[in-house]
């Protein structure tokens, strides 16, 4: 069954060009999608309107088998927040709550938005801080951290709600080079643990070696998907041999 599916979704912001023409994608469980493409060719766009940061101007998108919005039309508020929390987002910019404790900010949102009791909370939240290798720093200050450690803790927060996918959003972009590799290290754990992701990144050699499936956007259509070494072996679309010309070469090098 698919966790998450979308429909002919299409997006325009208001008085701008449309940037999602008609995307149809389908993830099914356990499976780990990469979506790579030039900048501005509404990758993260999409990802937004997966868990409604974006609504969108036309389409459907159902959360298991329930229809979080379908042909342009949401469903309810409660309804939607409800299927929000079955999804997990770990973004560019890690967007922790700096004047909390790396442990607050993962229960934060446990007990406010599942009403789970504190001692619940923590318990989760220290399993999943543990799991991403900072079981040192529990209760350290946020601001303290590094880009790399802020950012799993970003993702031990999304791990809290239990979500049955979890959506990056470019999760290294703003890292150091150097500790780019702590944080994938975290998100291959996870695909080799079973978590449904869709992964939007640049990463290509992560695309590569962990997706099932990837999946090539361009101005704001999907022009090309399928396995790693179906898109990286033998690209099918000229555009797609252009975007990956730079990678394939370096690897030649």
């Amino acid at each position: 069954m698919s966790v998450l599916r979308l429909e002919n979704v299409k997006k325009t912001f208001e008085g701008g060009p449309e940037v999602l023409r008609g995307i149809s994608l389908a993830v099914e469980e356990g499976e780990v999608v990469a979506i790579i493409g030039p900048s501005g060719g509404g990758k993260s766009t999409l990802l937004r309107c997966m868990i409604d940061l974006e609504e969108v101007t036309g389409g459907s998108i159902y959360v298991g088998e329930d229809a979080m919005v379908k042909d342009g039309k949401y469903c309810s508020k409660a309804e939607r927040a409800r299927l929000i929390s079955e999804m997990g987002m770990v973004f560019q910019g890690f967007n922790l709550f700096n004047n909390k404790s790396v442990l607050d900010n993962c229960t934060l949102a446990p007990m406010d938005v599942k009403h789970i009791p504190k001692t619940q909370a923590e318990a989760t939240a220290i399993k999943h801080l543990t799991t991403v290798g900072l079981a040192d720093f529990i209760h350290a200050d946020s601001r303290r951290l590094s880009g790399g450690q802020k950012q799993r803790v970003a993702i031990a927060r999304a791990l809290c709600m239990e979500p049955e996918i979890m959506l990056f959003d470019e999760p290294t972009s703003a890292l150091d080079p150097e500790i780019v590799g702590e944080v994938l290290d975290v998100m291959k754990n996870l695909a080799q643990q079973g978590m449904t992701m869709v992964v939007v990144t640049h990463e290509m050699a992560f695309a590569k070696e962990v997706s099932d499936r990837v999946v090539f956007m361009d101005q704001g259509v999907i022009l090309e998907q399928g396995s790693p070494k179906e898109v990286f072996g033998n690209p099918k679309e000229p555009r797609t041999r252009e975007f990956l010309s730079r990678y394939l070469e370096d690897k030649m090098a």
